[in-house]
């Protein structure tokens, strides 16, 4: 008798488990791999490529990490002798924002017709990374095996200042950072050189860059033209990198084709334990993905009042959906059992090795009770601060101030922070203090000594309190009274004593939300470091069970990704390998070219010198993540034929477990890109720019 639908659907998910807890996924970690140790075999067995020494230092010379000198946040690349670099557009806009001046460059795109159009971008830098060396023993030098966990933390923490001193002193000019892979099991100095004289070359429009809003952020198909080209300058002049620059290909990356990603992918959690991604399940993520949905729908109204708040907006937008397709994927009850498989095999290999077990065993346990220890702790480090208060701010610095349990140096900071602290308030940030406000009474229990501090006299019930009006009362505090707070801070030695008899409601809310704060704090940080410790151990077991045939998690730094230009089945048909100019358009007319599907009116004035069949954006199993933003994709060759600026949306959950099934890389074609500047932005001078450096 045949099986019922269920119970043969019931058969198969059990055998399919089976089969899965009997054997490693080797790239459930992922492909970000570290160019200290390329995955030689690997390449090899997957696709027949044998890249030598020379071909790996090109393409890290080539690359570029992209932000402030010491706060990068993207990923960027040479691409011709003389300085020209590519990125995107997302990652560059609030710095052209700041030297727009009275033009609106982000929004209708700027073009330099000659080197000395070229405009200056202030603070923002490139890091070449031109070393690396392995310095774990340095790190750990001193460390006693019986240390405890603030010990350890504190002798690794001096252990590296003292690392990168003395390469600051032996390669002076350069930036160095001591990077910590698998979670501290393996310290790798990096030293790196910094161009701190970028100037912007061209930037499409932003509604060129942003095609599709937040409507298609995380999706594909895309027809999203994200890009921008900066140059470095040295002395003054265009920057020779005529040694290693990615060269360009005239036609970009075609379907099945070989392509890798060099760039500086900013943060994964694969490492992570199921007990951890539980965690993050159950109360992280809804926790920031509550605030996020709360502060977009607050500020949009006011965006339209105050253009410069769009730039905030579109990141409040992208990081929740960001989260939101992580926490889709810790809901994934497949993608999960495979983390469970992969997770019980690995203990599984440590448990049958007696010597690693003796080692290692206890792991699992250790990191469970820490993950139990911060589950109550989470909502009280989220609530426990001013927030968008100034009144508490500048209460909680006064009141930092007078606790002797802080070091006396930090003590006087926060006295002199709270002396020239200048308390304001908006309608903006006054609702988003008391959205703060009613999401801290939803997290946390109703006896919760901030709960009650702030409630006091303003319930209009038994149970329902009036956040408006705590505020209104806040802010009516004498801490907004620059007078005040200087007579409270200079009172002859009785500063405590007054502090402590104030019944001002500022102070009274400052006096419980300062220790809770403090209290809230020390107590992540100690745990914090107890879970880096763990973390660390647990790196090293993957090293003595895997070995190099694993890649680290992401850490900001230089990887490469391997990986095939390929389509998907997507919502019971198939995307396609890439988009082209004939959807773009198609896209728009059928929105009614209405936001945010809107196309720029030189694109629809051009839009007959425009090859409708060349190719905007396309699709590959690359592994990337935040950080890899402004990615050239390249070649075998190392020739550009596309750039990275997003994935879809099911590659969020590979945060904690790849996959490539449908996760995909979103890049922009070099076809559209060329377009672009040839055809709307008159930049014939950087075309011939990267056709004369792919010719050398």
């Amino acid at each position: 008798m045949p099986h019922s639908p269920r119970k043969l659907l019931a058969v198969l998910l059990l055998g399919a488990t089976a089969l899965a807890q009997g054997a490693v996924d080797n790239l459930a970690l992922g492909k970000m791999w570290t160019f200290e140790h390329p995955p030689l075999a690997y390449l090899k067995a997957e696709y027949g490529f044998e890249p030598n020494q020379q071909w790996f230092d090109a393409m890290k010379l080539s690359a570029l990490r992209l932000g402030e000198r010491d706060n990068p946040w993207c990923s960027a690349s040479f691409v011709s002798p003389r300085g020209l670099i590519m990125t995107n557009h997302h990652c560059v806009r609030d710095q052209i924002a700041q030297v727009q001046g009275g033009d609106d460059w982000v929004a209708n795109g700027f073009a330099a017709t000659s080197f000395e159009d070229e405009v200056s971008l202030p603070g923002l830098t490139v890091h070449q990374l031109v070393a690396q060396e392995d310095v774990t023993t340095r790190v750990e030098q001193g460390v006693a095996t019986d240390a405890d966990d603030v010990t350890a933390a504190n002798q690794r923490k001096a252990n590296i200042a003292a690392i990168t001193e003395a390469a600051d002193a032996a390669h002076p000019g350069h930036l160095h950072e001591v990077v910590a892979l698998y979670h501290g099991a393996v310290h790798v100095l990096y030293r790196y050189r910094v161009f701190d004289d970028l100037r912007l070359v061209v930037a499409p429009h932003l509604q060129t860059a942003h095609y599709g809003g937040d409507s298609d952020n995380f999706t594909y198909p895309r027809w999203s033209i994200d890009f921008a080209f900066l140059r470095a300058y040295v002395d003054g002049q265009p920057a020779d990198t005529a040694a290693h620059y990615f060269r360009w290909r005239e036609r970009g990356a075609t379907e099945g084709e070989l392509v890798f990603v060099p760039g500086n992918p900013g943060n994964t959690n694969r490492q992570a334990t199921m007990r951890q991604l539980q965690l993050q399940r159950d109360l992280e993520y809804p926790l920031v993905l509550e605030q996020l949905a709360d502060s977009i729908a607050i500020l949009t109204p006011f965006r339209d009042h105050a253009p410069q708040l769009l730039t905030t907006l579109l990141s409040w937008q992208n990081s929740y959906k960001a989260i939101r397709g992580m926490l889709d994927g810790l809901h994934d009850r497949e993608l999960m059992q495979k983390k469970q498989a992969h997770e019980n095999h690995f203990r599984g290999r440590i448990s049958e090795d007696r010597e690693l077990g003796r080692r290692y065993g206890d792991l699992w346990r250790e990191i469970d009770a820490l993950v139990e220890r911060q589950r109550p702790l989470l909502p009280k480090v989220m609530f426990y601060q001013p927030a968008f208060s100034g009144v508490l701010q500048r209460g909680v610095l006064i009141a930092q101030s007078l606790d002797e349990t802080v070091a006396t140096e930090e003590r006087e900071r926060a006295r002199e922070e709270a002396r020239d602290y200048r308390v304001g308030s908006s309608p903006l940030t006054v609702a988003l203090q008391v959205d703060h406000y009613r999401r801290a009474a939803k997290w946390l229990p109703p006896d919760d000594p901030l709960i009650t501090a702030l409630a006091a006299g303003h319930r209009s019930n038994a149970t329902e309190i009036e956040w408006q009006e705590v505020d209104a009362a806040l802010r009516g505090s004498e801490l907004a009274d620059d007078a005040f707070v200087a007579r409270l801070l200079d009172d002859d030695g009785h500063t405590a004593e007054s502090w402590q008899a104030c019944d001002d409601p500022g102070v009274g809310v400052a006096r419980v939300l300062w220790p809770l704060m403090r209290d809230a704090r020390r107590s992540q940080e100690r745990i914090d470091k107890a879970l880096a410790t763990q973390g660390a151990r647990l790196g090293r077991a993957l090293h003595a069970v895997y070995g190099n045939d694993i890649s680290p998690d992401a850490t900001m730094t230089l990887r490469f990704s391997d990986g095939l230009v390929k389509g998907y089945p997507c919502n019971g048909s198939l995307a396609p390998w890439a988009t082209t100019f004939y959807g773009l358009y198609d896209r728009s007319a059928s929105f009614g070219n209405e936001y945010p599907f809107d196309i720029p009116r030189p694109w629809l004035d051009r839009r007959d010198a425009i090859d409708l069949s060349r190719h905007v954006c396309f699709a590959s199993t690359n592994d990337i993540v935040g950080g890899n933003s402004g990615s050239c994709v390249v070649d075998r060759d190392l020739r550009v034929v596309g750039l990275i600026f997003d994935g879809n949306i099911e590659s969020l959950a590979n945060d904690f477990y790849y996959t490539q099934d449908v996760a995909r890389a979103v890049s922009v074609h070099t076809d559209a890109i060329l377009a672009a500047l040839q055809h709307v932005y008159g930049m014939g001078r950087i075309v011939d720019e990267l056709r004369a450096a792919a010719a050398k």
